[in-house]
């Protein structure tokens, strides 16, 4: 059985933005709202760029210590979308 999840939702996201950092780690979501729940992150996975036709899109990989969560920020259109879940306690 294959623990991913597949999902394109819009989120909330609460992210947090540092100056003395490398790239990689200047904006980064905090904490999300799904399903009424609120998700605090404590673990980035990967970031990285990319495009969706001529949008530019930030993929980030999250984890809450117990399930991993991709989220996908439209850097054009300014929305959260939670495109995968990856259920820890499965594994």
């Amino acid at each position: 059985m294959d623990p991913i999840t597949p999902l394109n939702e819009r989120v909330e996201v609460v992210a947090l933005f540092r100056k003395n950092l490398d790239v990689s780690q200047i904006c980064l979501p905090h904490k999300m709202r799904y399903k009424n729940q609120e998700i605090t992150f404590s673990e980035l996975g990967m970031r990285h760029p990319t495009s969706k036709g001529k949008r530019m899109i930030h993929v980030f990989d999250m984890s809450d210590g117990v399930n991993d969560y991709r989220l996908e920020f439209d850097a054009e259109g300014l929305t959260w979308t939670l495109t995968a879940i990856l259920d820890g306690k499965s594994l």
